[in-house]
């Protein structure tokens, strides 16, 4: 009886060692929540920053291989669909003077689950240029999507959509 005791003892032990190892493992193969999300987001200001320089490697450096844009623009009351694929994206850079655009995520909401994440917010893209001698800085709003994955070890953004209005609310001055 003994024997079967010390035997039931070592089994158990042996599992709990086994399970901890198991455990170690599974965190260490996984960022945090909070890791992940920063992460996340900081591919996403990647991406933002590219635009607002004008930098093609940026951009480049944030986007999938196979990115998408899908944009739904409000024309006169209706909603018009437009697609931008990487490569029209990433050109659009040697086109635009630095700090053309300036797009502003106003309360990003970050998912991540795994090797799939998603951010969500309401935002302010403004278009900064010179006409006439005038300083000129429209706008638009909506809310903007950004679909990324994680693949080898890095977040990149494989989808962006947004919704696109000039009603936006109005901002502070510059």
């Amino acid at each position: 009886m003994n024997k079967l005791v010390g035997n039931a003892m070592i089994q158990r032990a042996a599992l709990v060692v086994i399970a901890g190892f198991a455990i170690l493992a599974a965190e260490s193969a996984g960022a945090s929540p909070a890791t992940d999300r920063k992460a996340v987001l900081g591919t996403v200001q990647l991406l933002l920053d590219g635009w607002r320089e004008a930098d093609a490697a940026k951009v480049e450096r944030a986007l999938h291989p196979q990115f998408r844009e899908v944009t739904l623009h409000l024309f006169d009351g209706v909603w018009k669909l437009s697609v931008v694929e990487r490569e029209t994206l990433v050109g659009l850079m040697g086109k635009i003077g630095k700090g053309s655009w300036d797009d502003r995520l106003t309360a990003p909401q970050v998912h991540v689950d795994g090797p799939i994440a998603v951010v969500w917010s309401p935002y302010r893209f403004t278009v900064n240029y010179t006409e006439d001698g005038v300083a000129k800085h429209p706008a638009h709003c909506g809310i903007e999507t950004f679909q990324l994955y994680r693949i080898d070890g890095a977040w990149k953004i494989i989808h962006f959509a947004d919704t696109h209005t000039d009603a936006c609310p109005p901002t502070a001055a510059r």
